[in-house]
């Protein structure tokens, strides 16, 4: 068989497949893609619309939210000082019919123009609503005093977030800029773009007449108003005579209203110039034509597929010395001469798996003998490790003990004389009293100070920048020359950074061993002194304190002496030993010395990686 004809029924078979997808699958997109791309930019042009009557609206409210600023300092005050803010920001509320501040009680305290019916009807379920909620609002088209108006209403809060009171104000939607933002939407004679409200009552229209958006589609508008997204829909308005339109409404977000683009449905869709019986007769051609390609294309598959399948059956049954018959020059042609080709390397393959068994089931025995004593070494090995963790969480959990207690012997105390330092000052201010914040404000410096030695104990940032032998001065200067303890510290070469995990155990080890002779040695002076030693670090830390018994090493007046554990613990954990050394009387030696990776595995300069501290 030539590879020529092998290269024609492939491409043949691909061509049937090609074609049935390009009749039944892109022609129906290719029709959609011009309605779908009109819907688009109509929805953009709404949205571009809505935007730009969003930025004037918002305008509005950061107008009267900065005179809610200005007037909740002293509100209400005795209403001179509302007033006089009031008049300072007419200037900046254009396009107002009225502005006026009303009190929590609904009282008004002030208005502009002054003269007692500018505020007229501005105090029903609206205002309510924003003095019980505290959120801006913007009503819809409502009948007041002077005709059709909108009203916005913005909070007043106090200090402490409390509504005190509403900064309010009322425009005339027809005396504003809306009607021309809306002109260009207009698309054809019959087109007409409206700023509409949540029940469809038209604020601003391209239309001479005050077109409205009431009826079968105020049911539309309330829910693209309650999905915020803008949209397209068709539906038939009772009372229009043009029938069946096209509707694109684009919500708005500073207000519950929406921009409307209204369009009888045949000039709003490109098939409005076909007749729909000519598009559906052409969709069922389309299908026709698809079914009898499909029918083809099924006919050439499906049958050699059969004879597929039956080989393949009788070949998972365990015949395989039969070969396959030639099927065609296809793709299906070369899926059985793949398989043939498989199940004639299958035949020879299982005779060589045969003749494998018996190697491999000597091997597994092997294999096993191996498996169980490495069982049994791993047994011992997790019986380290769990006895290791232990150790380790025991560590983590005393550690978490010391800062617990630090926190509740200080800082809690601390918090609670802050805490009626503030409700004394709050008692002197109620009482028209000077308030003493002195006191106070030492209380929560020094609590801020001790909050701040925490965090330095649980993390310095000098082991970070500078490495260990800064560190480890920095700390004792810093924990023990406070206390009237003379320090002294001797440090070898070390010419390189450790590894950060090192590194820090190694500053917690001297952390510890000071934070003890700060604590309970009651010393007067301290030698630390850290170097190399072969290829071990060393730290001595030598106090002339009170001592201690050594016979109970994990004891100190009556109490657990953690420290000592966790200097043990964290030596151990790396490898290493302490040894500690004291008597009643004659001060304490604490030695340790722990193991130094090889300089391949030491860290360049610079600051290390964050490693998981135990806290």
């Amino acid at each position: 068989m030539s590879s020529q004809h092998a290269a024609a029924g492939s491409f043949g078979l691909r061509l049937r497949v090609y074609l049935l997808m390009a009749i039944g699958i892109l022609a129906p997109v290719a029709i959609m893609a011009g309605v779908e791309r009109l819907v688009l930019e109509r929805q953009a042009a709404a949205a571009a619309a809505a935007d730009r009557i969003d930025e004037q609206l918002t305008e509005d409210l950061e107008g009267l939210q900065r005179l809610a600023a200005a007037v909740a300092r002293d509100f209400p005050g005795d209403g001179a000082a509302a007033r006089r803010a009031l008049r300072e920001a007419v200037v900046d509320l254009r396009h107002r019919l009225a502005v006026y501040l009303r009190d929590a009680d609904r009282r008004l305290l002030a208005e502009e123009p002054g003269n007692g019916q500018a505020a007229a009807g501005t105090d029903g379920p609206l205002l309510a609503e924003v003095l019980a909620t505290g959120v801006p609002r913007l009503s819809g088209l409502v009948q007041g005093a002077h005709g059709r108006i909108v009203q916005v209403l913005v909070p007043v809060r106090r200090w402490d977030g409390q509504v005190v009171g509403v900064a309010g104000g009322t425009f005339d939607p027809a005396r504003r800029s809306f009607a021309r933002l809306l002109h260009p939407l207009g698309r054809g004679g019959t087109a007409v773009a409206l700023l509409v409200d949540g029940s469809g009552a038209a604020l601003a229209s391209t239309a001479s007449e005050r077109a409205s958006v009431r009826g079968v589609c105020a049911v539309e508008l309330a829910r693209v108003l309650a999905a915020r997204r803008a949209e397209t829909v068709r539906c038939a308005e009772g009372g229009r005579d043009a029938g069946e339109e096209v509707v694109t409404v684009a919500p708005l977000t500073a207000a519950p209203w929406a921009v409307v683009v209204r369009q009888p449905a045949g000039e709003a869709s490109p098939a409005g110039s076909i007749p729909w019986r000519v598009v559906l007769g052409g969709l069922v051609l389309q299908g026709a034509l698809a079914g009898v390609f499909a029918w083809g294309a099924a006919r050439s598959v499906t049958r050699p597929i059969a004879v597929l399948t039956r080989e393949a059956e009788r070949i998972a049954g365990g015949s395989l010395e039969a070969p396959i018959p030639p099927l065609g020059a296809d793709e299906v042609g070369r899926l059985g001469a793949s398989l043939d080709r498989m199940r004639e390397g299958l035949r020879r393959l299982i005779g060589h798996v045969a003749e494998a068994n018996a190697e491999l089931e000597r091997r597994v025995e092997e294999r096993t003998r191996a498996l169980g004593e490495a069982n049994a070494r791993l047994r011992e090995r997790e019986a380290e490790r769990r006895q290791l963790l232990r150790k380790l969480i025991t560590a983590q959990e005393d550690e978490r003990k010391r800062i617990a207690r630090e926190l509740h012997d200080e800082t809690s105390q601390a918090l609670a004389v802050l805490a009626m330092g503030l409700e004394a000052a709050q008692d002197a201010v109620r009482a028209g009293r000077a308030p003493r914040l002195e006191e106070v404000k030492a209380v929560a410096v020094r609590t801020l100070e001790d909050v701040h030695r925490l965090i330095l104990d649980l993390r310095p940032s000098v082991l970070d920048d500078l490495g260990l032998l800064p560190a480890i001065r920095w700390y004792a200067e810093r924990q023990l020359e406070p206390r009237g303890i003379a320090v002294r510290c001797e440090f070898g070469e070390l010419d390189r950074r450790l590894p950060p995990e090192l590194e820090t155990a190694l500053f917690r080890i001297c952390q510890e061993a000071m934070s003890n002779v700060a604590r309970h040695a009651q010393a007067t002076a301290v030698l630390v002194q850290v170097g190399i030693e072969g290829d071990e670090i060393r730290i001595e830390i030598e106090d002339d304190g009170a001592g201690f018994d050594p016979a109970e090493p994990e004891r100190h007046e009556g109490r657990r002496s953690w420290g000592l554990v966790g200097i043990r613990e964290r030596s151990e954990i790396c490898g290493g030993t302490a040894e500690i050394e004291s008597a009643p009387g004659k001060g304490t030696r604490v030695v340790v010395r722990i193991p130094v990776p090889a300089e391949g595995g030491a860290r360049a300069d610079g600051p290390p990686a964050q490693e998981g501290e135990r806290s």
